[in-house]
């Protein structure tokens, strides 16, 4: 009798202490289905070498998440109505019957933020400012017409899908099938390649800070227009002293969309002797230029590094813990 009541409350023990949890398995009959495209350019992957630098693969292709957000707006107000978590390739979802258009967003980015997903319209995808500013300023112009924008991180790639008036039945017409919601997830951002082919001294460079202005500060995910301030973004080149060239990836919103935005690349040199000099080129033809698939920046003119008896033509920004740091280019 004893070891009957034994067996009785071990199976009770079981049968209470251990239960199922779904992860990304059947809960209702809505599939989310994911694709993410994560290919590029089969101009701009000739240029590349993955093999040789493997840390660009992840930079440029963008790395594949472990979590997808899905954001269910309601198709009349657009304000958010429901969410759930998937993984990258898709899985169930248990949001209540409706017509709704879909976002959905890749999670763990490094530098790129999203916020304002409350409504259809809000969601947003920016990242954070360096603390520099650059002013840009044309011989030509008068001193009110000097231009200055911020520098801010470049982003790493968020994958973003939509999906406009999804309709989600209140009952399935047959329990035993699923409805399929299909997104299309693809980078907000893209890849550029910056190189200069002809660096004469280039044995002497220690560290190559590039900034490149005219561009956007971040990027709506529903319609991916882009924000109405235009910044720059600041990166290190990477010198490579036998072929005397500076090569450079980097990640972009895109280009402000004002017609008069011009791209400026500024390349702002430190010697191993400790001087610092700048070269400004301006690539805006290069970057509206249809044909330029490869997304590449080549600047084929001469940058030629002074001796190390050079003593003008550097910058000396002023910066304290509550100053932004300022960097003056003169255009032209």
């Amino acid at each position: 009798m004893r070891k009957y009541l034994l067996l009785l409350l071990t199976g009770l023990l079981l049968a209470t202490g251990c239960h199922r949890i779904p992860l990304h398995e059947r809960a209702s009959g809505v599939y989310l289905k994911l694709n993410l495209h994560q290919e590029i350019d089969p101009a701009m992957a000739e240029l590349l070498d993955f093999d040789a630098r493997p840390e660009l693969k992840d930079k440029v292709l963008g790395k594949t998440p472990e979590l997808v957000r899905a954001c269910f707006y309601d198709a009349v107000s657009h304000e958010l109505v429901a969410e759930d978590f998937v993984p990258a390739e898709g899985g169930f979802v248990n949001i209540p019957a409706g017509v709704y258009d879909v976002v959905a967003y890749s999670l763990g980015t490094e530098t790129t933020q999203v916020t304002g997903t409350e409504s259809r319209a809000g969601g947003f995808s920016f990242t954070g400012p360096t603390g520099a500013k650059l002013k840009m300023n044309a011989p030509t112009k008068a001193d009110e017409e000097t231009q200055e924008q911020s520098v801010v991180f470049e982003p790493d790639h968020l994958f973003v899908g939509r999906i406009a008036g999804a309709n989600v039945a209140t009952h399935p017409a047959d329990a035993s099938e699923t409805s399929v919601l299909t997104a299309e997830m693809n980078r907000i951002s893209e890849s550029w390649i910056l190189k200069v082919i002809d660096v004469e001294g280039a044995e002497r460079i220690q560290k190559a800070d590039i900034y490149i202005t005219g561009q956007a500060a971040g990027r709506y995910l529903w319609d991916a227009r882009t924000s109405n301030h235009p910044c720059a973004l600041g990166f290190e080149g990477t010198v490579d002293a036998a072929a005397g060239q500076l090569f450079a990836v980097f990640n972009t919103f895109g280009r402000y969309p004002e017609p008069e935005t011009d791209v400026i690349v500024n390349v702002l040199v430190t010697t191993t002797g400790g001087n610092r000099c700048r070269f400004v080129y301006d690539v805006t033809d290069q970057w509206l230029n249809p044909d330029n698939s490869a997304h590449l920046i080549l600047i084929d003119e001469l940058m030629e590094l002074p001796g190390d008896d050079f003593d003008g033509g550097g910058f000396e920004p002023v910066i304290n813990d509550w100053d932004d740091e300022v960097i003056d280019i003169i255009v032209g």
